[in-house]
């Protein structure tokens, strides 16, 4: 083997030490993100239509959170639970939720929990917690509205793509409500809105959403919630998607590590290149 590919060896070796650091602070900021709670729903609906909720709160990391706050969203409006103060890790908690209004068409209908928690009991960053379900009333009725979101970054606000398709041949009079956890809002739609679609047409249109200030996170779960009734039956959709935002602000919070990185990177190249170009 000749010295020069002994040199270009070594190189590659750094490199990929260099790499493996770089990838090392990724995960850890990954991990840094991921959060502790872990959420279930649990419904029973009776003959006549009366709902009874059930949701289990596991900390599944392993740090206690603190000012525990869960909330149920269910038609267009939002039954507070009781505020828990601490959960420990590994600790679990189930509440119970008879809020609900009574059911009264036969179909299909969604639920929503979120919850809104401290990572630390008296300072800290508030972090949110969403999941989504739901239950059926006699009969599971399938929707035939479908649809889809996608996201396209900008650099201060995200635009969300959503299509929406009538796959039946009769007209229908939905409504639409799009859920989003805290740290983002949409310009232009809030609360509830209506669209007439007719049989086999599909439409697209367009949400600004922005990140609110002071806010480093990236990603962000969404949920479109599309419901209508036809025939005495209660039908409803749910689209899932994510809004994603420019990193830059993001990655700035982490810019040093990776600047100190790199630069051990060089140095360690520099002084490798130095001891083999001596010998």
């Amino acid at each position: 083997m000749s010295f020069g590919s002994v040199k270009i060896n070594v190189v590659n070796d750094y490199l990929k030490f260099a790499v493996m650091l770089l990838s090392a602070l990724a995960g850890m900021v990954c991990s840094a993100q991921a959060r502790p709670l872990e959420l279930s729903i649990q419904n029973k609906v009776d003959d006549v239509g009366n709902v009874e909720l059930e949701l289990t709160l596991k900390n599944s990391g392993d740090r206690p959170v603190f000012h525990v706050r869960p909330m149920f969203h269910f038609h267009h409006s939002m039954s507070m639970m009781s505020k828990i103060m601490r959960l420990d890790p590994g600790q679990s908690i189930s509440l119970e939720n008879d809020q609900h209004p009574p059911v009264m068409r036969v179909g299909r209908y969604p639920l929503t929990a979120m919850v809104e928690y401290w990572t630390h009991p008296t300072s800290g960053t508030k972090q949110s917690i969403l999941v989504t379900d739901s239950f059926f009333f006699k009969d599971p009725v399938k929707s035939k509205v479908e649809g889809s979101l996608e996201s396209v970054t900008d650099f201060d606000s995200s635009i969300l793509k959503v299509l929406l398709q009538n796959h039946s041949e009769s007209l229908k009079n939905i409504r639409m409500m799009l859920l989003l956890p805290p740290g983002i809002e949409a310009q232009d739609f809030s609360g509830i809105m209506g669209l007439t679609m007719r049989g086999g047409e599909a439409k697209n249109f367009e949400i600004r959403v922005l990140r609110r200030k002071n806010q480093t996170q990236d990603r962000f779960p969404v949920h479109l919630m599309v419901e209508y009734g036809e025939m005495l039956k209660h039908y409803s959709e749910q689209i899932n998607g994510t809004v994603r935002f420019s990193p830059v602000w993001y990655s700035m919070k982490y810019m040093t590590h990776f600047i100190a990185l790199a630069f051990m990177a060089l140095i360690l190249l520099g002084y490798y290149y130095r001891t083999h170009n001596q010998k």
